[in-house]
């Protein structure tokens, strides 16, 4: 297979990706993400489905080499992210750049990948507004990408926070953001109830209201009770009790991480990002 290497200095992703595929002598695009390796059938299994003259598109499930995944962080997101199973069986399910496809007429109608996002989140932008023209993702259940995880807690924490700037200047996934955001702040407040709950109880003053509040900021685990769900899933001689505790850092930790940058990218972008965004959420909105 002839391999052609482009260059652009100075562009971003999503400028990238679109001068690849403009350049591309083909009708049919097949794309993934630098630093992914491959099963050798991975090819095979996202084109295939086109046979089917309906089939417009594909959308792979992606995966890990487990054995590479050999520091404390690795195995910490390991566990975060259930052994990395997506279920692209879910209505809501966007491919990744990692295992996509689609004619390129696809691609022109959606107008190209996002240039006007800062970094990240180009490739879910892509996704919905490919959606919400009606095309549908035919789904490749077979995990024949793998994924090329970090190897430090910083890196994990530097990711989240571009994903969330994508998101943010995107204006989508407000709801999850929202979610997690309550979620969050009921969790610091349950352990401050529980904080003063124990002094109450050290000082023999324990009352009531102050149980009562405890229950009613318990909602704000359901993060932990997640993560401990997928860790007794997982568990085993590698993935210890020292990486479930472990994890539960690397949780908050990525979770503030992604707030952060969604909150920068929604509030602090440029009057441009704000109205591509709008003009988005407009097109969205049309499904």
């Amino acid at each position: 297979m002839p391999i052609v290497v482009l260059q652009q200095k100075g562009c971003n992703v999503a400028e990238g990706r679109n001068i690849a595929i403009r350049k591309a002598s083909h009708d049919l695009i097949a794309s993934t993400d630098f630093g992914c390796r491959f099963h050798p059938d991975w090819l095979k299994s996202l084109m295939s489905p086109f046979a089917d003259i309906s089939v417009k598109a594909t959308g792979g499930a992606f995966s890990v080499i487990e054995q590479d995944i050999d520091t404390l962080p690795a195995k910490a997101a390991y566990i975060l992210s259930n052994g990395y199973q997506v279920d692209i069986a879910h209505d809501s399910f966007i491919p990744s750049s990692r295992s996509v496809a689609y004619y390129k007429d696809i691609f022109e109608r959606a107008g190209g990948y996002p240039e006007w996002l800062t970094l990240a989140g180009d490739d879910t932008t892509f996704g919905k507004v490919v959606k919400s023209a009606g095309v549908v993702f035919h789904q490749v259940t077979e995990p024949y990408v793998y994924w090329g995880r970090h190897k430090a807690a910083k890196a994990y924490v530097k990711e989240a926070f571009r994903y969330g700037l994508g998101d943010g200047e995107a204006h989508v996934n407000q709801r999850n953001v929202i979610s997690n955001s309550i979620e969050t702040l009921l969790r610091y407040l349950l352990f401050i109830s529980f904080l003063i709950l124990a002094i109450a109880v050290i000082s023999k003053q324990l009352t009531l209201p102050w149980l009562l509040i405890c229950i009613i900021f318990l909602p704000g685990l359901r993060s932990y009770i997640n993560y401990l769900r997928n860790w007794l899933k997982l568990k085993s001689a590698k993935y210890n009790f020292s990486v479930f505790l472990y994890g539960i850092s690397l949780l908050e930790r990525t979770r503030l991480s992604y707030i952060k940058g969604y909150t920068k990218g929604y509030f602090k972008s440029s009057d441009k990002k704000k109205e591509e965004a709008r003009q988005l959420q407009k097109r969205l909105s049309l499904k």
